[in-house]
């Protein structure tokens, strides 16, 4: 299983065309072995409760994020319950009724302490997603904050995400403070956060105890109230509101009219696919940029469940694709790194027969290829060898290359190894990231 984290920052040139703006950056945290950034806090909830001996966990939040730890549970052989409440009759449609704990009948004055002292009695871990495990939850999504930062570098001019609790406006900002600590950037970007006009719990709270309205593009300031959050009641809140303060950031508030125009524009012009229900960051960028209030500098858009619209396809035989329409294909696209016309014919006949040809189609264009052959080897070295794999000019950045690699992984159970260029430092990175080590290197006899 590939592992959370370092997701794809994809370019989107045909965004700054369309929106006039230098530079627009995506961040796919929808490439995320589940499909969602609340992977990277999953991971490391479930690692916890491994180390604390629990029982199982006892998990609730949203369908995403319970979704996300469902999944890591299962690879863990742990156990998972989800409370259900009164008025949510959407777990019952949405999870099979084996992980559903139900507690309407009970009587509950206060559902976080009820369900805190469920698990000290019954050895769960607690998962609830509001204000517990705030701290690994923090550690995780930091991580996000420093890949775009080791990426793109100084000069980014602002980070645009989505406002739930908090964790991921103060996780951001101090991933941007720890590598201006490390000296890798000299100053923080903007971090603009995007919500609904009403219903987020802690946009709320800061409106109605700051006695304000509707909250249109409103300049944080550092007040008294605002300062003893800081220190007291109120931690998270406060911690949010100083981390937009302190890189001179926004609230955004987002209609749904403008979130539903700016996802279908993000679908149109990039081939993305983002939920409505986590597209309020691109949706507080795209309501700028259009009124034209961002146009110079790098931007970034945090995309909590954002990813390619790819379709994969398993070639087994030659028909609806040609050997030679393949070769050609990995030719081009590979360009420097290709191999002699006889070489990758050989390659693509073997695959076919014995291996696995993968195609990655967009709107039913293929945009990537990938091409692995069998060793027939059991034990001596892995049976399976990445022989191929070439993505389409203007696809550089969007997680083709992971997706494949993780589709061909799971194909020959992980039996895999490949060859990569020592200059490739690019390709080198990645497949490291994905689980492969260097064993060797390799060496061909030449007569010459």
């Amino acid at each position: 299983m590939n592992k959370p984290g370092r997701t794809p920052l994809m370019r989107a040139k045909n965004l700054e065309k369309y929106l006039g703006v230098e530079k627009i950056y995506l961040k796919l945290e929808g490439t995320n072995p589940f499909g969602h950034k609340f992977d990277r806090i999953s991971e490391v909830i479930v690692k916890d409760a491994l180390s604390h001996k629990s029982k199982g966990l006892l998990v609730d939040g949203s369908d995403d994020y319970i979704n996300s730890i469902i999944h890591f549970c299962y690879k863990n052989d742990l156990s998972v319950k989800i409370p259900l409440f009164k008025t949510e009759r959407w777990k019952e449609n949405l999870f099979d009724n084996k992980f559903i704990i139900d507690f309407r009948r009970k009587k509950i004055d206060n559902k976080y302490q009820f369900v805190d002292k469920y698990c000290r009695e019954n050895n769960f871990y607690n998962a609830s997603n509001q204000y517990a495990n705030r701290h690994l939850s923090m550690i995780s999504l930091q991580k996000i904050g420093e890949e775009i930062a080791e990426k793109l570098g100084d000069n980014i001019s602002t980070v645009f995400t989505q406002l739930s609790y908090g964790y991921t406006v103060s996780s951001l900002y101090n991933g941007f403070v720890n590598k201006w600590v490390e000296g890798d950037i000299n100053k923080y970007p903007k971090i603009f956060s995007c919500t609904i006009p009403k219903g987020n719990a802690i946009f709320d709270d800061y409106k109605r105890n700051m006695k304000i309205g509707d909250l249109e593009e409103y300049d944080i300031k550092v007040n008294k109230y605002t300062r003893n959050l800081f220190t007291g009641e109120g931690v998270l809140l406060g911690d949010t509101l100083k981390a937009i303060h302190d890189t001179d950031g926004k609230i955004i508030s987002i209609d749904e009219k403008i979130l539903k125009e700016s996802v279908q524009v993000l679908r149109k012009q990039e081939n993305i696919i983002l939920s409505t229900e986590e597209g309020y960051s691109f949706a507080g960028f795209y309501k700028l940029a259009k009124e034209g209030k961002i146009k110079d500098g790098k931007h970034v858009i945090v995309l909590n469940d954002g990813k390619s619209d790819l379709e994969l396809y398993r070639v087994t035989n030659f028909d609806r694709y040609s050997k030679e329409t393949i070769v050609q294909w990995i030719k081009e696209w590979l360009q420097n790194y290709s191999d002699p016309i006889q070489e990758t014919e050989d390659a693509v006949e073997s695959a076919v027969k014995s291996g696995f040809i993968i195609i990655a189609l967009r709107n039913n264009v293929p945009q990537a290829v990938c091409v692995v052959v069998n060793l027939n080897f059991k034990d001596f070295i892995p049976t399976y060898h990445l022989g191929y794999i070439a993505t389409k000019e203007g696809n550089k950045g969007r997680g083709i290359a992971t997706e494949l690699i993780n589709q061909i992984i799971e194909l020959t159970d992980g039996k895999l190894s490949l060859h990569v260029d020592l200059d490739n430092k690019r390709a080198r990175k990645l497949y490291e990231k994905l689980g492969f080590k260097t064993a060797y290197y390799r060496m061909i006899y030449s007569a010459e």
